[in-house]
């Protein structure tokens, strides 16, 4: 996607070349449509040594969705949106998510604190909130990707008051370290 013309043509921009009724029946069964004797699928066969793309059994949605995915921007978009990976955060990301969710750094919303509600054990002892979940071991429970989603969206959610994605990864680099998982402290000490 985007890397030009292999085995076939380039699919980024696709859906600006072909229609959504073509693009379907073409990814239903490039067969068909070649022995129907469109003359772009003949063109596209000729072009790439009479190598036609295997017949898919996609349902009608299935199809949709693909061609939506390759109209939004396909693999290149969903790269730009995916969450940085907790075990990237710096010892400065932590610090800046141990803020947020203690309450000394605010969110750019002015959301309450993670830690109004929530607890965490820092060593040996436990801190803030007791009115929801521990989220010591948050980390280990979700996962990075699941837990960037939980964390974006806030608890009791209001208008304006879901967390930036630095934010969000913040908070998850700090749940990261508290969980201590997998020897993911960092080395520098993380500043209170």
């Amino acid at each position: 996607y985007g890397k030009g013309e292999k085995v076939g043509p380039d699919l980024k921009g696709v859906t600006d070349r072909r229609s959504r009724t073509w693009l379907a029946a073409w990814i239903r069964s490039s067969e068909r449509t070649i022995k129907s004797g469109d003359s772009v699928a003949m063109s596209l066969f000729k072009k790439y040594k009479q190598e036609r793309m295997p017949d898919q059994n996609f349902s009608p949605a299935e199809i949709a969705a693909l061609i939506d995915f390759l109209a939004a921007g396909g693999p290149v978009e969903v790269d730009r949106v995916r969450p940085r990976h907790a075990s990237t955060a710096t010892a400065a990301d932590v610090a800046v998510g141990r803020g947020l969710f203690f309450g000394t750094v605010t969110p750019n919303t002015g959301g309450a604190s993670c830690a109004a509600c929530h607890m965490v054990r820092e060593g040996a002892s436990s801190m803030q909130g007791t009115f929801a979940g521990d989220l010591t071991h948050a980390y280990r429970r979700f996962q990075d990707a699941a837990l960037s989603a939980v964390i974006r969206r806030p608890c009791f959610p209001r208008v304006g008051t879901m967390l930036t994605a630095e934010e969000t990864f913040a908070v998850k680099a700090f749940l990261r370290y508290v969980d201590g998982q997998d020897g993911a402290r960092p080395a520098t000490k993380v500043p209170r």
